[in-house]
């Protein structure tokens, strides 16, 4: 199994390069691993008459690998401009396009990837804010753009001050990233899966929507359809609508 973990930090030796390297640290001992600091190579955009000598060496090393980590910290409520100008010099070697300007997946469709993040605030506010929240959104939208499966996301929370040191107890969340990503299911065909959890979702809301109807309303008495029809679609609305919001937003806000 090859690793490849791209590095896109200000520093080498940083908070966020720690958190990075306990994951790579824990990996099998008999798989390949090669970190890739990003501020080491002049990137530039490929032109028509030349491509970027430094996009052609990480793309070899990105085709050679099976996973990809990519560990970034975040700044301004994004993504740092390190990574950001990777992944857009590698826009048209990462997907292709066809004649009317769709995006499709390219050569690395099917490969896996953890993405890895940190902040200055802390856990509690990151998960009420969501300041990390477009960091994975930008890194998600460019890897599954390309195809790539996500196997997982991590936040190393509050940065800021201190020992300027990775935190104890986010090591140890990385040491768990590693033997999860070293011993992932090789099939991620989870269709059926989706469907069920779609399905006990659906199910446990219509109960919640029913004994909420039935304990505020006593609707189920004879001659009140319409009050019944109302109030189900609006109470049956209103979680749908916040269970929606919570899988598209604030399930990016780890702490």
């Amino acid at each position: 199994m090859r690793y490849l973990a791209l590095l896109g930090s200000h520093e080498r030796n940083g908070i966020t390069a720690g958190y990075l390297q306990a994951v790579t640290d824990n990996l099998p001992t008999d798989a390949t691993v090669e970190t890739v600091f990003l501020r080491d190579y002049d990137i530039y955009p490929d032109t028509k008459e030349k491509s970027c000598p430094a996009l052609d060496e990480i793309e070899a090393k990105m085709a050679a690998s099976d996973f990809w980590i990519v560990c970034a910290p975040t700044y301004w409520g994004g993504l740092s401009g390190v990574m950001k100008q990777f992944f857009d010099c590698m826009r048209f070697r990462l997907v292709r396009m066809n004649s009317v300007a769709d995006t499709l997946p390219g050569k690395y469709k099917d490969k896996h990837y953890l993405s890895m993040t940190t902040c200055f605030i802390s856990s509690t506010e990151n998960f009420f804010t969501g300041i990390t929240d477009q960091t994975f959104v930008t890194i998600d939208r460019v890897l599954t753009g390309a195809g790539l499966i996500k196997v997982g996301e991590f936040v190393g929370t509050g940065t800021w001050g201190g020992t300027h040191a990775p935190r104890p107890e986010k090591l140890a969340e990385c040491r768990r990233w590693a033997k999860k990503i070293a011993n992932r299911p090789r099939k991620d065909d989870n269709t059926l899966k989706r469907y069920l959890l779609l399905f006990a979702m659906i199910a446990v809301m219509a109960l919640v929507t029913m004994g909420l109807q039935a304990w505020w309303f006593g609707v189920f008495a004879a001659g009140k359809f319409w009050i019944t029809y109302v109030s189900f679609v609006v109470i049956f609305y209103v979680l749908l609508a916040s269970l929606l919001h919570f899988f598209t937003f604030v399930r990016h806000r780890r702490r």
